[in-house]
C-alpha cells in the first residue's frame, strides 16, 4: 500500500462519517420536533418530558455510533493495517535487530498471570507485540488494556455493572545485566494498588534515598538482593525516567529479566483516522514510541555485561 492509497481510504472513511452525521442530525431534529408536538398537544411539558428528550438524544447518538462502526469498520481496519505497515514496521526495522512485530496480537493473559508481576483484572486485552534486539539486548513489549468489573446495588435493589479501566499502557521485558536470586518489585506509589500481587506475599524494604522512598514502594523476597540490584546510580536513573514519563510505573526483577509496566493511558503506534496525514508528525510520534523502549536500555546501561562476567 502507498501513502496515496492510504489517503484515499481515509477520504472514504471521512465521507461516510459525514454522511452518517447528516442523517443522524436530521433524524434527531425530526424526533425532537415530533416529541415536542405530541407533548404540547396532549400533555404538559414537564420534567418527564425533558428526561424523555435526553434519553431519545442519547439513544440516537449511540445508534449512530454503532452504524458508523458497521459502515466504516472494514475501512478503518484497512487504514490501521496500512498505516502500521507503511510507517511503524519500517521504523521498527531500522531500530531493532531480529524484529518480530504483530500489530493484532500481544502478551496473552496466561503469560502475564504466569509472571505474577501485574494483576490482569476482570477484562484483559493486548496488541502491538514487538520482540527483537537493541544493542544486543533481547526484549519483548506489548500494549495492555486491563479493566475491573464493579457491581453496585442501589436502595431499590437494582444492580449496575461498570467496567473501570485500571491499566492502559505498555508491558516490556528486557534481559538484565546482573544475575540475582531474589524477586524484587519497585512500584510507584500512585500505581493502582490491586495490580501488583507481590505486595501481599513479600516484605517491603526502604532504600537509603529519601526521595525514592517517597515516590516508590519496594517489595522483595530477599532484602540483600534488593540493595544489590537497586544501587544509588540505578535508583537515580529510575527517578529520572519516572519524572520524564509522568506516568505510574512498575519495575520487576524476575528470573534475571527486567519487567516494566507503564500506565501512561496510551495505545502506542496508533493514529487518528480522521486526522490529516502529516508524515513528519507521524514519524516523530513513532520515534517517541520507540524511544520508550530504547531509553530503558540506554539509561539503565543494560548492554553493559560487566556484572555477569564477574559472576
Amino acid at each position: 500500500m502507498t501513502i496515496g492509497q492510504l489517503k484515499e481510504i481515509q477520504k472514504e472513511i471521512i465521507r461516510k462519517n459525514k454522511k452518517c452525521n447528516i442523517i443522524t442530525s436530521i433524524v434527531l431534529c425530526f424526533v425532537i420536533v415530533l416529541t415536542i408536538f405530541i407533548k404540547s398537544k396532549y400533555g404538559f411539558i414537564n420534567n418527564a418530558f425533558v428526561l424523555a428528550l435526553i434519553i431519545e438524544t442519547i439513544s440516537i447518538i449511540l445508534i449512530s455510533f454503532i452504524i458508523k462502526m458497521c459502515v466504516n469498520g472494514k475501512d478503518i481496519a484497512k487504514f490501521n493495517e496500512g498505516f502500521k505497515k507503511l510507517f511503524v514496521n519500517d521504523a521498527l526495522k531500522s531500530t531493532f535487530d531480529d524484529l518480530e512485530y504483530n500489530m493484532d496480537e500481544g502478551f496473552s493473559k496466561t503469560i502475564i498471570d504466569q509472571y505474577s508481576m501485574l494483576d490482569t483484572g476482570d477484562s484483559f486485552s493486548s496488541n502491538d507485540y514487538i520482540s527483537g534486539k537493541y544493542k544486543g539486548i533481547n526484549f519483548e513489549q506489548s500494549d495492555l488494556f486491563i479493566e475491573e468489573k464493579r457491581v453496585t446495588t442501589d436502595s431499590d435493589g437494582d444492580t449496575e455493572v461498570e467496567w473501570i479501566p485500571i491499566f492502559t499502557g505498555r508491558y516490556m521485558i528486557f534481559d538484565f545485566n546482573k544475575i540475582f536470586k531474589a524477586n524484587v518489585q519497585v512500584v510507584s506509589k500512585n500505581f493502582y494498588s490491586h495490580l501488583f500481587p507481590w505486595g501481599k506475599k513479600y516484605s517491603t524494604v526502604k532504600m537509603e534515598d529519601a526521595e525514592f522512598n517517597k515516590l516508590f514502594k519496594v517489595y522483595t523476597s530477599m532484602e540483600h538482593d534488593a540493595f544489590y540490584l537497586l544501587t544509588p546510580h540505578f535508583i537515580d536513573k529510575i527517578k529520572t525516567l519516572y519524572k520524564q514519563l509522568n506516568a505510574n510505573i512498575m519495575l520487576g526483577f524476575l528470573d534475571n529479566r527486567l519487567h516494566i509496566a507503564i500506565d501512561n493511558g496510551k495505545d502506542s503506534f496508533e493514529y487518528n483516522v480522521f486526522k490529516p496525514i502529516n508524515e513528519k508528525e507521524i514519524k516523530d510520534n513513532i520515534i517517541k514510541d520507540i524511544k520508550l523502549i530504547t531509553d530503558f536500555v540506554d539509561e539503565f546501561n543494560l548492554d553493559n555485561d560487566l556484572f555477569k562476567k564477574e559472576n
